[in-house]
């Protein structure tokens, strides 16, 4: 449900110095307006609509017929106020599920989730755009990209961050190093063949698709990895791939330790790597205590100085019961209980484990052909368990697609889930001083009619330019401005309101430039000089950086505390320089020779005025 709050047909968009409410993608709004809160505010412009998430918050400061939005979030959207057009529409935000970022910088993973988990996230508002494009997320004043976003496959909607959104980091592997130990269950229930091929077993439609067994979906799907890995080239990362069963045996690299493979490889290390997978053989039982200690003593050994440490155990489970109570199924042996071992490793080495579990119950049972038994229905309470206490993503069930989709973006980068709880958003804090005193500002000029004042002034320079061409065409034979661009100075720049400084000081340079006479006045400087003296304060105040009103108030000694006011001002001097200047003109000799057609000249712009 969406209910439109205030556009720019019935309201007034007046930038303020950002503080306290206002602030970040929050705007503010007269206290009593209905339907404050999540909100998308729309602007089109001559280059398009931008749409962006905000929050309007009621503040008794604000005045009726008003919207304040802070400067500093009016120079990122890049928006002219006074010539966009612009809705404020209340919505209903749609619950994130999952939130994956991407890590800006180089720093490191743990670090930055630390950071999110305590920047206050919960309730805060993103756009999810319609088109495709780039969704980000700030956080401690640094853009995050959205790499992915979980509501429910809906677009062109604000997204909200619940205390339920699970987090998650992604590290391209350019940009972040990572030592890998794969774990590859070769017991013997991975000679199963209850894997549909072709990606069937996210349909599960039979449709005489072809079974592999359980460890060739895993063969294939380190093929993949090896195939994704050899196309990129980045920061130091090694990989070992080891085997296990009852016992755990190390296929790459051969000779044992850890070893780079990426585009860099020799063909030696790719074809060691092709010939460990091909070895993989499914016997025995499952031993995964001492597979977690064997892969943790290769991260310890042979990882590199400050890279990530990740165990990637792929496995089709095993049955399991928790430490204190009779095990059975294939886990017979091990060195310590495993999830015992693997929160040690995780909590005093930072080792994080990732658990892939092929096949589910549900393939297996539609495959048919096999005792269904302890040993051979896949189970994965286990794995889950491991993910639980080893820092990783809970763990990822499924088939050959499944094992396929996760080693093409291992091999590409790392997904750091933030297990931290989220804090809550933090409340505004009071309106600062200089926040305040521009509001008080805007109340204060909310009476007069600014428009009206624009108005009159405008005729009256209108009328004075064309009493000034008149006086120039007779004195010295032609306007002294190029009237069409007077002309559209006075139809374009003197009509809006000018309410921000970057909207001033393009006015103030067009005025000067437009209004400047031309080579017709170069013999009259002693009568140009007083308005071409004014014409080059306007230019000079036009680069000046900063707010423009006190430099204003000091340069023509005016009270003038708004760029609003400013264009007043700026306007009434021009009308009174203008006024001076037609006098001096008009005493000016005529012309000679003098033709019929100068002696009564005709403008079809408007600006040659006849007495």
């Amino acid at each position: 449900m969406s209910t439109r709050m205030a556009d720019s047909a019935a309201h007034r968009l007046a930038p303020v110095p950002p503080g306290g409410p206002i602030g970040g993608h929050s705007v503010a709004v007269p206290r009593g307006t209905a339907g404050t809160g999540p909100c998308v505010f729309t602007v089109r412009s001559a280059e398009g609509e931008l749409a962006s998430a905000v929050r309007a918050v009621p503040l008794a400061e604000v005045p009726s017929g008003v919207v304040a939005i802070g400067e500093d979030l009016v120079g990122e959207w890049d928006i002219d106020v006074d010539q966009a057009e612009w809705t404020l529409t209340r919505v209903d935000p749609v619950p994130i599920g999952t939130l994956t970022l991407e890590l800006p910088t180089e720093r490191e993973p743990d670090a930055s989730a630390r950071e999110i988990a305590g920047a206050g996230l919960v309730d805060e508002l993103l756009w999810v755009p319609a088109d495709g494009s780039d969704c980000w997320l700030t956080v401690g004043g640094v853009p995050h990209r959205v790499r992915n976003i979980d509501v429910g496959g809906r677009t062109g909607i604000v997204a909200v961050i619940t205390g339920n959104t699970a987090i998650e980091l992604y590290a391209s592997a350019v940009r972040a190093g990572v030592d890998i130990v794969i774990l590859a269950d070769c017991s013997g229930s991975m000679q199963i063949d209850d894997l549909p091929a072709g990606g069937e077993s996210r349909r599960l439609t039979p449709g005489g698709a072809r079974w592999l067994t359980r460890m060739e979906a895993l063969q294939q799907a380190l093929h993949d990895l090896l195939r994704m890995r050899l196309q990129i080239s980045g920061r130091i990362s090694r990989l070992a791939l080891l085997e296990f069963n009852h016992q755990t045996r190390q296929r790459f690299p051969r000779d044992g330790g850890m070893a780079q493979l990426d585009a860099g490889s020799t063909s030696h290390q790719i074809d060691e790597f092709r010939h460990g997978v091909a070895l993989l053989r499914p016997f025995g039982t499952t031993d995964i205590g001492n597979a977690l200690h064997e892969a943790a003593n290769l991260l310890y050994q042979h990882g590199h100085a400050g890279n990530d440490k990740l165990i990637v155990l792929v496995s089709d489970g095993a049955d399991w019961s928790p430490k204190g109570e009779k095990g059975s199924g294939e886990v017979v042996y091990a060195v310590q209980e495993p999830v015992s071992l693997m929160a040690h490793l995780h909590r005093d080495m930072g080792i994080r484990l990732h658990a892939i579990g092929i096949g589910t119950a549900e393939l297996f049972h539609r495959r048919g052909g096999w005792e269904p038994n302890a040993a051979s229905v896949p189970n994965h309470t286990l794995l889950a368990e491991l993910v639980k206490v080893g820092g990783g993503d809970p763990a990822t069930v499924g088939g050959l697609d499944v094992l396929e989709d996760y080693f093409s973006g291992l091999a590409a980068g790392m997904v750091h889930r933030i297990r931290d709880r989220l804090t809550e958003r933090r409340a505004p804090g009071p309106l600062p001083d200089h926040t305040r005193a521009a509001l008080a500002r805007l109340t204060a000029s909310a009476g007069q009619d600014h428009g009206a004042l624009r108005t009159e002034l405008r005729g009256q320079i209108i009328e004075l330019v064309g009493r000034c061409s008149n006086e120039s065409q007779r004195a010295l034979g032609g306007p002294i401005w190029d009237v069409q661009r007077v002309d559209a100075l006075c139809q374009r720049h003197m009509i809006a309101s000018t309410s921000t400084d970057d909207a001033l000081t393009r006015f103030l340079a067009t005025a000067a430039r437009t209004l400047r006479p031309n080579a017709l006045a170069d013999d009259i400087g002693e009568v140009t000089a007083a308005w071409c003296g004014t014409l080059d304060r306007l230019e000079s105040m036009s680069r000046h950086q900063g707010p423009v009103a006190p430099r204003f108030g000091l340069e023509f000694s005016v009270r003038a505390d708004t760029p609003a006011e400013v264009h007043l001002h700026v306007m009434d001097r021009l009308r009174d320089e203008l006024t001076q200047l037609h006098v001096r003109l008009g005493k000016l000799p005529d012309h000679e020779p003098v033709s019929p057609r100068q002696a009564n000249p005709v403008s079809s712009a408007g600006f040659f005025y006849q007495d």
